[in-house]
């Protein structure tokens, strides 16, 4: 078994029943069906489907939201709602598509994000990522 090389089709995968608590950094896809306490920075995909639930910011190149986000995300592209999605915070993103019956408390910054203009993640000290099975 290799290592993903960044830019790859590799996704890293927090299933459910899993709680991951801390910050995470990724180069690859991210696809979330558990939880994350924490903030996020992927320069690639991040997905978080139905039963999936974030809770901190969001920095990535695209996004497919199903699930629960609490916190403010920035997306470089494409930002995707789906008609389960739940949105507590505010989001910046280049493009935006939101089925109808999504849920969505927060302000939208529309277009390409730049310095001044874009959300900035919050700032908090680094943590090791705590990761938990919730089957027990």
């Amino acid at each position: 078994m290799g290592d993903a090389q960044p830019g790859s089709d590799a996704t890293t995968i927090v299933a459910a029943g899993t709680k991951a608590i801390g910050d995470f950094e990724c180069a690859n896809h991210l696809r979330i069906d558990g939880q994350i306490e924490g903030n996020i920075q992927c320069d690639s995909k991040v997905v978080i489907g139905q039963s999936g639930k974030v809770s901190g910011a969001i920095s990535c190149g695209n996004a497919d939201i199903s699930g629960h986000l609490f916190g403010d995300i920035v997306v470089a592209e494409s930002l995707i709602l789906r008609k389960s999605a739940v949105v507590h915070g505010d989001i910046q993103a280049n493009l935006l598509q939101m089925e109808a019956g999504v849920t969505f408390n927060g302000k939208c910054h529309m277009g390409p994000k730049t310095g001044a203009d874009s959300i900035a993640l919050k700032k908090t000290k680094k943590q090791p990522v705590l990761v938990t099975d919730d089957a027990d």
